[in-house]
């Protein structure tokens, strides 16, 4: 109650040396934490590092209070609390797409993949461009690439599937080897633009 009367007074930052304290003393109240973490928001003191390692603080509560403030924040917070779709409509709504798409990766959430990837997201070819430009290149997990390459099949996206394995398999990740990546590779383009065939024939020998 204290912290809620004084944040309507817009004042928190008083109460800053009182809430380190009880921080210190191993409170795990969210309240508490939610309004250390706003504080630290609106002072720029090292907010990232605390919305990555706080374990107490609600991310639903601090994701929205940063939205406006530093979408990026938003999208750390979120992230945390794995608030999949506050994820996705921030990081939309701001052009993040580059996070988007390393979360999309990292999470491996076939609803979430599936609302991305539909035909109906506006951005879903920015997304796209991310997942494969960046996101794969950067992933060590072959059971996220295999989940990504899945994603792409199920979304009906075989253009876009030989992008993400071109990417994969022609173009020097550590999972260019792998014999299933590039038979899927030879009979999407089979399907999809028989143009491409020899040439990815001639590139696997």
């Amino acid at each position: 109650p204290l912290v809620d009367e004084v944040e309507k007074r817009n004042r928190l930052k008083v109460l800053l040396t009182w809430l380190e304290q009880r921080f210190a003393e191993g409170n795990q109240e969210p309240a508490l934490h939610n309004a250390l973490a706003k504080i630290y928001i609106d002072t720029n003191k090292d907010p990232e590092r605390f919305l990555t390692t706080n374990p107490f603080y609600d991310s639903l509560v601090v994701g929205k209070y940063c939205e406006k403030r530093d979408p990026t924040l938003a999208y750390v917070a979120y992230r945390r609390g794995l608030c999949d779709y506050e994820l996705v409509e921030v990081t939309n709504r701001n052009g993040l797409f580059k996070q988007q798409a390393r979360y999309l990766v990292e999470r491996q959430s076939a609803e979430l993949f599936a609302h991305c990837l539909a035909d109906d997201n506006t951005y879903r070819r920015q997304v796209i461009d991310q997942i494969v430009q960046t996101a794969l290149p950067e992933c060590k997990d072959a059971k996220q690439v295999a989940g990504t390459v899945k994603a792409f099949m199920v979304a009906d996206l075989p253009n876009e599937l030989i992008e993400l394995l071109e990417k994969i398999v022609l173009h020097g990740t550590q999972f260019k080897a792998i014999k299933d990546l590039q038979n899927l590779l030879v009979l999407t383009a089979i399907k999809a633009d028989k143009t491409r065939v020899m040439d990815y024939v001639n590139k696997l020998d």
